[in-house]
């Protein structure tokens, strides 16, 4: 359930021997004044930069001048846990798990010279995920989600991740081995799986959906509560219609697609509007070249397999300039109903 984890530390110690690496602030070349601050104080003085920073595989720690001008720092700790866990982020960790990771960064971190109780840590960002494992291959479900949200789904790099996402929180779905083959991560082991990601981006709104902000209070029955809250937040989000609905929302895009050929085709545009669904499908299932061959078993003139063939192409065309893709031979409804079912199955 649990995968990212940002604290803000309450109460913390940087040791002499710490390896806390110091970042200087910038200076205003006419004047040499520097643009720096006080981060921390301990037996050797108190040091002044821009920020400091200790990062390892696992963890990620960063001291900081806060916002506001009043010149006082947070201590901000970043980590997935199922990565500490488990050396990945696949797989979920149970709330024993999520403690036993917990204390394991506490003692690194004293290791490291950072002395600090995690347990008295705010949450300043939490991530929860589901995992799901698609009856269909992930491009199936373009579709689906473009019509429930498409004025917000985001195409990224390592293929296309769906995020609805503003200032609070985010809603992220995407095709998981995609991701891993995009970091170079090995996947021969995992099976295809869509991820579900809830993002809650700062302290205020973590409290406001979970009703707590401290990590003690995650292992006094918070932990269940993030569990039920999760699926709510997937309920209210893109899952708050019922498969009669999205195939209402299909229709409308269905609708859109006629109208350019309405617009095209005044006079016989319904016509010309099967002539192109027709060609799609043919050459989504069969292709142009096993069509190339059966017309040539049926017709001797080449130049009529040729006009055909033509006639094919300019029809798919038409189509493919109309709509978006089509990928599965599910109806939406189909497609809604069978994530709907995993995803907010608590």
């Amino acid at each position: 359930m649990l995968d990212t984890l940002k604290l803000m530390l309450s109460d913390y110690e940087v040791k002499s021997s710490s390896t806390l690496r110091v970042q200087p602030g910038s200076y205003e070349v006419a004047t040499g004044e520097k643009l720096e601050f006080p981060l921390f104080s301990n037996s050797s003085g108190t040091f002044y930069g821009s920020k400091a920073y200790l990062n390892t595989d696992k963890w990620n720690l960063t001291l900081k001048p806060l916002p506001g001008g009043n010149r006082a720092t947070g201590a901000f700790l970043q980590f997935s846990v199922p990565k500490n866990h488990y050396g990945n982020n696949f797989y979920s960790v149970g709330e024993q798990g999520t403690e036993a990771v917990i204390n394991q960064v506490e003692q690194e971190l004293s290791e490291n010279g950072i002395g600090t109780n995690l347990l008295k840590a705010d949450f300043s960002r939490v991530d929860t995920f589901k995992n799901v494992e698609p009856e269909e291959p992930f491009s199936s479900y373009y579709n689906l989600f473009s019509i429930l949200k498409a004025n917000r789904a985001v195409k990224r790099d390592y293929g296309t991740t769906f995020l609805l996402s503003n200032t609070q929180q985010e809603f992220c779905i995407y095709d998981k081995l995609e991701e891993m083959r995009h970091r170079a991560e090995s996947t021969s082991d995992f099976p295809e799986t869509m991820r579900f990601e809830h993002r809650l981006l700062n302290r205020e709104k973590v409290k406001t959906i979970y009703g707590f902000s401290k990590v003690n209070e995650l292992f006094r029955g918070g932990y269940a509560v993030m569990k039920e809250k999760q699926v709510e937040a997937w309920k209210e989000s893109m899952f708050s219609y019922s498969p009669e609905e999205v195939i209402a929302l299909g229709s409308k895009q269905l609708e859109e697609e006629m109208r350019v050929f309405k617009e095209k085709f005044p006079r016989n545009w319904f016509q010309y509007f099967l002539q192109a669904y027709g060609a799609y499908y043919l050459t989504k299932h069969a292709g142009v070249e096993v069509v190339r061959i059966a017309l040539q078993g049926l017709e001797s003139d080449r130049m009529k397999v040729w006009r055909a063939e033509k006639v094919l192409e300019e029809a798919r065309r038409e189509l493919l300039f109309a709509s978006r893709d089509k990928n599965s031979n599910k109806t939406l409804g189909e497609l809604y109903q069978e994530l709907k079912s995993k995803v907010c199955l608590n």
